[in-house]
């Protein structure tokens, strides 16, 4: 008799502590996520415990443009060689100039970080413009010198420009210049963007265009066409 009446005490006792329970595990597990799941946030990526969550690719569309770079950019590069070096016997004075010095040596003097996407890209896509070189002289073998005074044109015009804007004489501009490089650079790569616009008939993504561009100044840089050059370096 006193063995049935503490089995029915302990079901009494469960049966009230069933809703406390049930309660409590409401609370800890919110109800709009099932258990086990992980949310991604704030550009993580999460995968579900049971493989049914979604997977977030924060670089996917990195990816894609990339891709479509390296599809576009041997086409279009080859186009704006072709097009930089077509007629352009106006730039084609002066005396010769001597070998670059040292790529580091012209940078360093120019306070010209080495880590800027110019020069890094141009590491990065230096096959592809010599071989985009190579395939133009074939028809102009002029073609790499043309394009390199072109680009050379356009920062004396550039360094010109915001020597009339600071009032700055010309004895201090190659001073001004070198305190100033990223920005002539920059402005170089703009004139010839607007030289060669991606538009009409030539149809590719801007990051293709301005790549292109930006690899054949970072060329003319690093031959000492754009920036200034140590008096005193040594020639490559």
């Amino acid at each position: 008799m006193t063995e049935e009446k503490n089995k029915l005490k302990g079901r009494i006792v469960l049966s009230a502590l069933l809703p406390a329970v049930t309660n409590l595990t409401k609370a800890v597990l919110p109800k709009s996520e099932p258990w086990g799941s992980t949310v991604a946030s704030a550009g993580s990526v999460a995968v579900t415990g049971d493989n049914h969550g979604s997977i977030v690719n924060v670089t996917a569309q990195t990816l894609i443009v990339e891709r479509q770079i390296a599809r576009e950019l041997p086409s279009y590069l080859s186009k704006v060689v072709a097009r930089f070096s077509e007629d352009l016997s106006e730039y084609n004075s002066g005396s010769k100039r001597a070998l670059p010095p040292e790529v580091d040596v012209k940078l360093a003097y120019n306070d010209f970080p080495p880590s800027h996407h110019l020069i890094t890209d141009y590491s990065k896509y230096l096959n592809i413009l010599e071989s985009t070189y190579r395939g133009v002289e074939q028809s102009n073998d002029d073609a790499r010198r043309l394009v390199r005074r072109r680009a050379a044109v356009a920062y004396t015009d550039q360094l010109h420009r915001l020597c009339i804007a600071h009032s700055i004489k010309r004895a201090q501009a190659h001073d001004f210049a070198r305190l100033n490089a990223v920005t002539l650079v920059m402005g170089v790569v703009a004139a010839l963007m607007a030289d060669f616009p991606s538009g009409g008939t030539i149809h590719v993504m801007h990051e293709t265009a301005h790549l292109a561009v930006c690899l054949i100044v970072a060329d003319a840089v690093i031959e000492c066409e754009v920036l200034e050059r140590p008096a005193d370096a040594l020639a490559s």
